[in-house]
C-alpha cells in the first residue's frame, strides 16, 4: 500500500520490492489511492493494482473523516475479497489506512517507518495532528512487524510514538545498481558547458533545504570572487520550484543554476555530474545520496543523523568509521566544501571507491530485500506451502 506512484523515494522502493519479490514465495498486489505517476507504467505486468479513486465514487461533502473511512473501508473489503494474507503500508498516510483495515479484517500487517516522525509527520499530517499522532501510535503498536528505513528513524518513531525499544528492526533501503548502470549507459549524458557541476536531486519542498545552495554559491562568488562558480543542476519540482527561481533571480544567479523539472530516472545526471549536494534537513534514508554513492559520485551532505550512520551498515572492519561523505551545517560551510572539491577532486577518489563498493554491497538488492521478505514471512499465522517458516 502507498498513496501514489509519484516519482519519491518510497514510490521507487515500492516499485524496486514489487519487481524484487520472489514470485516462489510471494504474489503482490498493489493498493494505490490515486490512478497515475511517473512510476506508474512500470510497474511489473504480473502485479494486480487496486486504485482508490477507481473503486469509490466522488463525494459532494467531504465532512472530516468520510473519506478516510471510505479509503477503511475499501482497503478492508479488498482484503476479504482477494483473500490477502499479508499487508505492507508504506508511509504514515498508509498506515493511518492499514492499521484499522486490516485489523477489522484479521490479517497480520508489516509497517514501514520512511522518515523521522516527529518531523515530518507535523510537516504533512495536515488538520487534526494530535488525533492522527495518537492513531500511528495504535497503529505501529498493534502492527506484527514495523520496520524502519534506518536507525535514526527508529529512535525518533520510538520516542515520537511512544513505542517498545525492541518494536522495531532497521532495514535500511537497497540500490538497484544493475537498473542504475542500465540507464546511464542508455541516456545521453548531460551536456557539460561548465567546467564543474553540482546536481542537486529532490522535490521542492521546504524540508529538502535547496535554498542553503542556492545561497552557497551566492557566499562562493562574495567570498572567493576569482572563484568560477559552479553549474548547478536542480533536478525536481514542487511547490517551491517558483519561489527559489525568484531567489535566483534575485541573487543573480540564473546562469548559475539550471532547474531542470521532474527526471523520472536521474541516474545519467547524478553519473555525470562533479557532486551530488543533499541539503535535506532531515530524512528518513536518503536514496540520492545512496544511488550517487553507488554510481562513484561525490557527496557533499547536511550533517543529519542519517547521513552520519549511512556507513555503519558495513560489516567488515575495513569499512567502519570511514568518511564516505562530505558534511556541513551551514551555508559558509557548503560554500567551502564545494569550493574544496573543486581545487582538489583527487582527495575525494579513494573515498568514493569505498563509497561506492560499499552501496553496491552493503546495499545490493540480493542484500536487503531477503531481510525485507523474511519480516513478511515472519508474521504469518502458517508456513508457506514447501517452505520452513523460519528458513
Amino acid at each position: 500500500m502507498i498513496a501514489s506512484m509519484e516519482g519519491g523515494g518510497s514510490e521507487r522502493q515500492t516499485l524496486l520490492l514489487l519487481r524484487h519479490l520472489s514470485r516462489e514465495r510471494f504474489a503482490p498486489e498493489l493498493f494505490v489511492l490515486r490512478r497515475g505517476g511517473s512510476l506508474f507504467d512500470q510497474i511489473p505486468g504480473d502485479v494486480p493494482v487496486h486504485v482508490f479513486d477507481d473503486l469509490m465514487p466522488k463525494f459532494r461533502i467531504g465532512w472530516p473523516g468520510r473519506i478516510h473511512r471510505a479509503q477503511v473501508a475499501a482497503v478492508a473489503r479488498l482484503l476479504r475479497d482477494r483473500h490477502i494474507d499479508v499487508v505492507y503500508d508504506r508511509t504514515f498516510h498508509m498506515t493511518l489506512i492499514a492499521g484499522p483495515a486490516a485489523e477489522v479484517v484479521g490479517v497480520p500487517r508489516v509497517s514501514t517507518i520512511v522518515s523521522p516522525p516527529s518531523y515530518a509527520v507535523p510537516l504533512n499530517a495536515g488538520r487534526f495532528l494530535a488525533f492522527k499522532r495518537r492513531q500511528l501510535a495504535k497503529s505501529y503498536a498493534r502492527a506484527a512487524a514495523v520496520i524502519a528505513v534506518s536507525r535514526p528513524a527508529a529512535a525518533d518513531a520510538r520516542k515520537y510514538y511512544g513505542l517498545r525499544a525492541r518494536g522495531i528492526v532497521s532495514i535500511p533501503n537497497p540500490v538497484d545498481s544493475a537498473e542504475l548502470d542500465s540507464v546511464v549507459a542508455s541516456t545521453v549524458a548531460p551536456s557539460r558547458e561548465a567546467g564543474f557541476t553540482v546536481v542537486c536531486v529532490g522535490r521542492m519542498t521546504q524540508e529538502k533545504g535547496h535554498q542553503a545552495l542556492i545561497e552557497s554559491l551566492a557566499t562562493l562568488r562574495e567570498s572567493f570572487p576569482d572563484f568560477p562558480l559552479p553549474k548547478v543542476w536542480m533536478i525536481g519540482d514542487g511547490p517551491l520550484r517558483s519561489q527559489l527561481q525568484e531567489v535566483t533571480e534575485r541573487l543573480q544567479l540564473t546562469e548559475s543554476i539550471d532547474f531542470i523539472g521532474h527526471v523520472p530516472q536521474p541516474a545519467s545526471w547524478i553519473a555525470a555530474a562533479d557532486a551530488l549536494v543533499l541539503p535535506s534537513y532531515f530524512e528518513g534514508f536518503p536514496n540520492v545520496m545512496l544511488e550517487a554513492m553507488a554510481l562513484g559520485t561525490p557527496v557533499i551532505a547536511r550533517a543529519i543523523d542519517v547521513v552520519r550512520s549511512l556507513g555503519r551498515v558495513a560489516d567488515n572492519r575495513e569499512d567502519r568509521g570511514k568518511d564516505y561523505v562530505a558534511t556541513f551545517r551551514t551555508v559558509g560551510e557548503l560554500a567551502r566544501k564545494i569550493r574544496r572539491l573543486r581545487l582538489d577532486p583527487s582527495g575525494t577518489r579513494s573515498r568514493m571507491v569505498a563509497a561506492r563498493n560499499l552501496a553496491r554491497r552493503a546495499h545490493a538488492i540480493d542484500a536487503i530485500v531477503p531481510m525485507i521478505e523474511a519480516s513478511i514471512i515472519g508474521v504469518l499465522r502458517y508456513p508457506l506451502p514447501g517452505k520452513d517458516l523460519n528458513e
